[in-house]
């Protein structure tokens, strides 16, 4: 996911800044301030209490969330009295329970604020202490002074509606919380009224919805959304100056939706106007941004282009180059992958430290993520499940996350490559996984269990269930048919992954021997990418074909050299294929002698384990039709006859899942995954 856009520069005087709104939260604050915070040598309170008070406050004043109701407040309230020995605290709760009875009419509101006086001192001395606290009450002092009489009655009324009020604030609009549009003529809430009273300055009302739309997947809500947002008064001059900042959330917003020409197009413009302005920030953003669209078919076998680190550069751009550097066919070896990533981990310390930039905790651990994603290229899953719990432990459950939700979305594939097929669903089905999500990476969430629904079947053989029931319900996600089906046509795209897919299919029509050289080429380019995992099965493969050729004694030694790291990765599908050939390998390279025979007996009997829990029934078929021979040639009827009667019974289960069109739990997981984006599409 790209970076959210930098924000606007402040081009909005302190004098022209929106006149402040008093709300009945801040009412009940005052009140809190006035009541419960005292002089240290004056306090009667405890420690704690106090201290918890005050965290109270920073918390509410700062204002960087939706304003909590009376009833949240008072509970925290209560909460942080209840070890109170003394009773002070005990009796400050129990006024704030008779509040209403405190503010009976507006009169009593008014000699409440008059009082508030003794919580600021309202001088001009540099040597006097300043306070948040003194901040805000000397504003909501000022705010309510400019009051008129009608609308301190309004105000008064709408406090006590407010401390009744207990529905849920995120569906129903709390009394007192209504939007106050100025009207010229009928502007009667404020006696006294400035110059910038008088006027609307921008809000950023519309940019919620901008940001609603871009959640739910609504163009035409988050488009309107926009163009409301950047047309509002921002300063006092003709044009704002931020029209490149609007051209780059809407191309953001095209990019997430995979819409690239759209997105092209408004960034080229975003690109010109931001030169004309001279915003040197929003142009890198713009760039880099462009940088990430895929080539256009003119710019075909272009190598893509990488960022150099520059001033306003985001560092999660340096991050995704590592992207760009992963892609096969742009023949990198991982290592520059991982250069790209310590670049973006120093770039991310000085963005923070030196660039004040805005902390985001996705962002801090994105390297961790592109990190598990490169170890498990580099054919090291232990280490990536490493980066992969350091995003799970630090990041927030059910939240917007990017990171986390790649994170979980890879560790899910890989337990369903174990054979851990519906665990990994049900991993994906929980709630703190999805309820977060925006419709974006909800198609990423769908995808990922369409993917291991789609593994399982290939895996299985129940052919008609995946090509009549589960593509036809394909997500919006990418699809390569041959990362699950024997394809001749549709290529993945890749120099290492296409012609070991070749040779598989010509090692199925009895014809490997002919895709040698396409087979040394594949080993070539995985061993100098350090793509450790292919280069694996690719060593496997060859020593497969080398037993047509006769090379039995050079392919055993070539198998023993690499199974030391296909049983430490132990990806129980490259490793029943490797143990099934080293079998054969070890029975071809002793001539069936006895002691080969039972030396690949071992080998055998593991390789039937992972596939029995991979569910593979061809492969497993095949391997205990080579126990069973193996066994008869010893002279063992017993074990021969039950390796058989297993091999019967596993051609009978292949048959009777082929005949299946769709299995009704797998229906229910994609009638479930079609409410759950109807539900975040509809939110």
């Amino acid at each position: 996911m790209p970076p959210p856009p930098a924000l606007p520069p402040d081009t909005v005087p302190s004098s022209s800044r929106a006149s402040h709104v008093l709300r009945p939260h801040h009412i009940l604050l005052l009140w809190i301030l006035f009541a419960g915070i005292q002089i240290i040598e004056e306090n009667v309170f405890p420690q704690q209490f106090t201290l918890a008070v005050h965290r109270l406050l920073l918390d509410e004043i700062a204002e960087v969330k939706p304003p909590r109701s009376y009833w949240d407040l008072l509970a925290d309230i209560k909460k942080a009295a209840a070890s109170d020995h003394t009773g002070n605290a005990k009796e400050l709760v129990q006024a704030m329970t008779k509040l209403p009875h405190a503010f009976r009419t507006p009169d009593d509101l008014a000699n409440f604020m008059k009082s508030t006086e003794d919580l600021f001192h309202d001088i001009e001395d540099e040597d006097w202490r300043r306070s948040l606290f003194g901040y805000f009450a000397h504003r909501c002092y000022v705010s309510f002074a400019k009051l008129s009489i009608a609308a301190v009655a309004r105000l008064h009324r709408d406090f006590l509606d407010w401390l009744k009020f207990k529905a849920d604030a995120r569906f129903v609009t709390p009394p007192g919380y209504a939007p106050i549009r100025k009207n010229l003529i009928t502007n009667d809430y404020q006696i006294f009224k400035t110059k910038y009273d008088k006027r609307d300055y921008a809000t950023t009302d519309t940019y919620t919805l901008f940001m609603k739309g871009l959640i739910t997947g609504d163009s035409n809500v988050a488009n309107e959304g926009l163009r409301r947002f950047f047309e509002q008064r921002f300063h006092e001059g003709s044009d704002s100056g931020l029209r490149q900042h609007a051209m780059l959330n809407l191309a953001r917003m095209y990019y997430l939706r995979r819409e690239t020409v759209a997105c092209r197009k408004t960034l080229e413009e975003a690109i010109t106007t931001a030169r004309t302005a001279g915003d040197n920030a929003t142009l890198q953003h713009c760039t880099s941004l462009l940088h990430r669209l895929p080539l256009l078919p003119t710019e075909r076998g272009k190598k893509p282009i990488i960022n150099e680190i520059q001033p306003q550069m985001h560092p999660l751009e340096i991050l995704y180059d590592a992207k760009k550097l992963l892609r096969v066919e742009h023949q990198q070896p991982l290592t520059a992958a991982y250069e790209k990533v310590m670049q973006a981990v120093g770039l991310y310390d000085h963005y923070i430290d030196v660039q004040g930039g805005l902390f985001l905790e996705s962002e801090q651990y994105a390297q961790h993520a592109v990190q598990s994603i490169i170890w498990n290229f580099f054919g090291c899953s232990e280490l990536a499940r490493i980066e992969e719990d350091i995003v799970s432990s630090f990041t927030e459950y059910g939240s917007d996350d990017n990171t986390r939700l790649t994170v979980t979305l890879n560790r899910a594939y890989y337990k369903a490559r174990q054979g851990k097929y519906t665990a990994s669903i049900a991993t994906l089905l929980e709630p703190d996984v999805w309820r977060g999500l925006s419709l974006a990476d909800y198609n990423l969430w769908a995808g990922e269990i369409w993917h291991i629904l789609i593994l399982r079947a290939s895996r299985r053989g129940h052919q008609r269930q995946l090509k009549d029931y589960l593509i036809p319900r394909r997500p919006d996600t990418e699809f390569y048919n041959r990362d699950y089906q024997w394809d001749k046509e549709h290529l993945v795209g890749s120099i290492i992954r296409d012609p070991l897919h070749e040779v598989f299919i010509m090692r199925k029509a009895d014809h490997a021997h002919t895709c040698v050289d396409q087979l040394l080429t594949a080993l070539w380019h995985a061993e100098y990418q350090g793509r450790y995992g292919l280069y694996r099965t690719a060593v496997v493969m060859l020593a497969d074909i080398g037993l047509e050729f006769g090379m039995t004694k050079w392919c055993r030694r070539i198998l023993d050299e690499v199974m030391p790291q296909v049983i430490s990765e132990n990806d129980l599908e490259q490793k029943g294929y490797a143990l099934f050939t080293l079998a054969r390998c070890v029975i071809a390279a002793g001539d069936s002698s006895p002691e080969a025979l039972k030396e690949s007996l071992t080998y055998l009997e593991e390789a039937e384990r992972c596939f029995v829990e991979l569910e593979m029934f061809s492969a497993q078929m095949d391997v205990q039709f080579m126990l069973s021979v193996v066994h008869h040639n010893l002279g063992d009827e017993t074990r021969r006859d039950e390796a058989a009667e297993r091999h019967e019974q596993t051609r009978l289960k292949r048959d009777q899942e082929h005949a299946t069109i769709v299995e009704e739990w797998i229906e229910e997981t994609l009638q479930l995954v079609a409410d759950i984006g109807s539900a975040i599409a509809s939110r």
